[in-house]
């Protein structure tokens, strides 16, 4: 079969006729060979093509779906949504938007990867091109800062517009060229190049200029089995990343009343603000929990201490059972919340295990929680009047 994407990948619309027909009754596929195709099969990291065929007796009308398009051994396969007789002429039409934002985004790794291995040394040994983003894994460990380096010189890649060549070298002249590969390839190699960039080993099409990819972002980082995962967006994935972010950021700095270059200043007081009115918030509830035990009725009958409360932020209640703790023999148990939809609770004790207490509520009433013998924590689903039973 002659691969037509391999000479131009370019070429989005071509005629061929089908060879070969066979229907996966395991996978409920129909499988179709052609004697040539510009449709690039899964490989290199890079998602096969999608598109249409049209019978060409019925003048491109009723378009059967290329779905995927897979390499098994030196045999492509056209999965499509429908039969096609061996004999027929088609005409092939690749999804150019789909080819082209592949394109866009192989491109750019390739500058990438290439840098990072020039200036670091690190091998780039994970590649996975989604839909939406790109990943790029590398074998040592990269700091933000040389990342924006590598970022830096690669968009300079891109404005300066070189040639993406590609070949099939004779075995003397691959020989005498140090380029990247992550397979141990022996006959039959394609080798991408861009000047002064990047020499790799790679069968997925290609741009045929560094400028068409456009722009080139490095979106995310993190480590990764030793090294680090890369997330880079090229060409319109990267303009669409940077119009979402802009109108966050326009929408934050709006809210906030602060200039866009300014909204992380922004978030950052706002910040400050909450954790202060939350200080004070703890404050506040702790009293009005600590006055509200005053409040309660004293029995001479309990060593316990316990009370129901609307709900409040556990420092506070933890501040306040941390206070009754001190003077109480027993146990100091607050719940907060009501009878319909349950409670959660906090239970500390100096002088008791409250795991006991906390097992007893797990076979009565089924609660979830756990913690240490001086506090435990949980939710319950009981009515008042049983829970305070169980402390009487």
């Amino acid at each position: 079969m002659k691969q037509l994407y391999d000479e131009d990948s370019f070429l989005f619309d071509f005629e061929a006729t089908v060879t070969a027909y066979h229907y996966d009754e395991e996978k409920k596929l129909h499988k179709v060979c052609l004697d040539q195709t510009a449709f690039f099969p899964e490989g290199g990291g890079q998602p096969a093509d999608q598109g249409f065929f049209y019978l060409i007796k019925d003048k491109k009308e009723g378009a059967i779906s290329v779905l995927d398009v897979q390499k098994e051994g030196e045999t492509i396969f056209h999965h499509l949504s429908s039969a096609v007789s061996v004999g027929e002429k088609i005409h092939g039409s690749v999804n150019q938007v789909r080819r082209w934002d592949f394109m866009q985004q192989h491109s750019g790794e390739h500058i990438f990867s290439g840098l990072v291995h020039r200036h670091f040394g690190a091998d780039n040994v994970g590649f996975h091109l989604g839909l939406e983003e790109m990943t790029l894994d590398f074998n040592q460990p990269l700091s933000l800062a040389q990342l924006r380096f590598i970022e830096a010189e690669a968009n300079q890649a891109i404005w300066n517009n070189l040639p993406i060549e590609a070949s099939y070298p004779d075995e003397g002249t691959l020989q005498s060229l140090d380029y990247r590969s992550k397979l141990d390839l022996t006959d039959n190699i394609r080798i991408v190049s861009i000047p002064g960039y990047d020499i790799c080993a790679c069968c997925a099409p290609h741009l045929k200029n560094t400028g068409q990819i456009g722009l080139l972002k490095v979106t995310d980082v993190s480590s990764h089995r030793g090294g680090v995962r890369v997330t880079v967006l090229c060409g319109k994935r990267a303009l669409k990343d940077y119009t979402n972010k802009q109108d966050n950021i326009f929408s934050i700095s709006t809210t906030l009343s602060v200039k866009q270059n300014d909204a992380a200043f922004g978030v950052e007081k706002i910040k400050e603000e909450l954790f202060s009115y939350k200080e004070k918030t703890h404050i506040l509830e702790t009293k009005l929990l600590a006055q509200k035990v005053k409040n309660m009725p004293s029995s001479a009958d309990s060593e316990h201490i316990i009370l129901f409360t609307e709900p409040a932020s556990e420092i506070a209640i933890r501040n306040v059972i941390n206070e009754l703790m001190r003077d109480c023999k027993g146990y100091v148990a607050v719940f907060w919340g009501d009878d319909y939809k349950g409670y959660r609770y906090l239970i500390g004790s100096n002088s008791l295990d409250c795991r006991k207490i906390n097992e007893k509520l797990r076979e009565l009433f089924s609660a979830k929680g756990g913690g240490k013998p001086v506090m435990v924590q949980g939710s319950v689903t009981a009515c008042q009047k049983e829970l305070e039973v169980l402390f009487s």
